[in-house]
């Protein structure tokens, strides 16, 4: 029997091993465009719903009394660019911030089980209005998540993101710089109960008073010595779901060559339920204004169920104590020594109301010694327990005499 052999031209063999490859190439020419198409499809099929996304970004923003505005909305697959923004604080006096277009990368989610953005960029603004300039540049926020409407737990604000950082912000007058601010940034981080713990702080500020002044007259603050103020602000907050403890501890602001300014404090029963309670009742108020007796009650219910467990104020001389004395003694044409027995001898007669001799001598020994030496001075309250905010109410208005012992307030120098 013949075969035909695949090396000779003109067999069998050799017109179908031809037409082999041609059949390939035709295949998958149909497989690539099938793939394309698929892709492309997808890739609408997949696209985030901006408008939707928009939306509930206004809603959650209009709880939070701020009321949101924009000229449209782009979408590019995952990522939305929100056009011609603008914010506004509640509030008849409140004008609009103009934010330009603001793009939000990598959204994902839906309106019913939550946004998640990866990263927020907001463009650069530079304003002018009269002689008044504003920029503000370098701001971004990460790790975004918008509430959903299907999830009803109670949370600090439905509103949550991971970080956020601005490089500048500066405010101008007549060409000079009034104010500026640089580094600013929060980091949130969320504890393992649910709560949080948050992180912020300002790496350097500056007001220049000289850009304040008008024709011949010399600004308060130039004629202390402060002709500009520079420094920095620190500060770090918590909250517990499961104790209702919310925290800032502390917050300090130091400025240069002045003085040091610390505040903390932490009070419970900041719960999930009490978040819930005041939501309502805020709402409840937006609706019919003019119930206002029952809101009132309401408002007192809710107070009831919040403790304060202690406070601090804190004061940390640099040079302002004494610039201030020497400042006011002079006019007043009086003598430094003279200026602060007026203000210590003037301190009884300011706390009379409370009634509380021992209380009234430790604040005043507290003051003498300070002013006399500024080193430091703290104002604390550390009861033994957590006191009810109700508590606390009626005492200053039935019994402010009790307040002292009740807080276990003190006042003390750091001489």
């Amino acid at each position: 029997m013949h075969r035909p052999n695949p090396r000779q031209p003109g067999s069998g063999f050799a017109v179908r091993s031809k037409g082999f490859p041609l059949m390939t190439a035709l295949r998958t020419r149909s497989l690539l465009a099938g793939l394309a198409l698929v892709l492309a499809g997808s890739s609408s099929a997949f696209a985030v719903d901006g408008q939707a996304f928009a939306d509930r970004l206004k809603a959650v923003l209009g709880e939070q009394n701020t009321t949101l505005s924009y000229s449209g909305v782009a979408t590019d697959d995952d990522n939305v660019t929100l056009k011609g923004v603008q914010l506004t604080a509640k509030g008849e006096a409140a004008q609009p911030v103009a934010l330009g277009d603001l793009h939000f990368e990598t959204v994902t989610g839906s309106t019913p089980d939550g946004w998640r953005v990866g990263r927020l960029q907001v463009a650069d603004v530079d304003q002018t209005e009269e002689e008044t300039r504003v920029t503000l540049s370098g701001v971004q926020v990460e790790g975004i998540q918008i509430k959903g409407t299907n999830d009803k737990s109670a949370s600090l604000s439905p509103l949550y993101f991971e970080r956020a950082q601005m490089s500048g912000a500066t405010m101008e007058r007549a060409g000079k710089t009034l104010a500026s601010i640089e580094n600013g940034r929060i980091e949130n981080l969320q504890a393992g109960n649910g709560g949080y713990r948050s992180n912020f702080g300002v790496g350097r500020f500056l007001f220049d008073a000289t850009a304040t002044a008008e024709g011949n007259e010399t600004p308060p603050l130039v004629a202390l010595g402060y002709p500009q103020l520079t420094g920095d602000l620190t500060g770090s907050g918590a909250w517990d779901p499961q104790t209702g403890a919310l925290s800032l501890d502390p917050l300090q602001l130091e400025v240069d060559n002045a003085g040091a300014l610390s505040f903390s404090y932490t009070i419970t029963g900041y719960t999930p339920s009490f978040i819930q309670s005041l939501a309502q009742l805020s709402k409840q108020m937006q609706a019919s204004p003019q119930a206002s007796d029952g809101a009132g009650m309401a408002v007192i219910g809710l107070i009831s169920q919040l403790y304060l467990r202690s406070a601090e104020l804190s004061f940390t001389d640099r040079s302002l104590t004494n610039k201030l004395l020497d400042y006011y003694a002079k006019e007043n044409n009086t003598t430094r020594p003279q200026l602060v027995d007026q203000l210590v001898g003037g301190l009884p007669l300011a706390l009379a109301y409370l009634q509380n001799p021992t209380f009234q001598a430790q604040v005043t020994d507290a003051v003498r010694s300070f002013l006399q030496n500024p080193r430091s001075i703290a104002i604390s309250i550390a009861p033994p327990s957590p006191v009810p905010a109700t508590q606390i109410l009626g005492a200053a208005m039935g019994a402010p005499q009790t307040l002292p012992q009740i807080l276990n307030l003190s006042v003390r120098s750091g001489n």
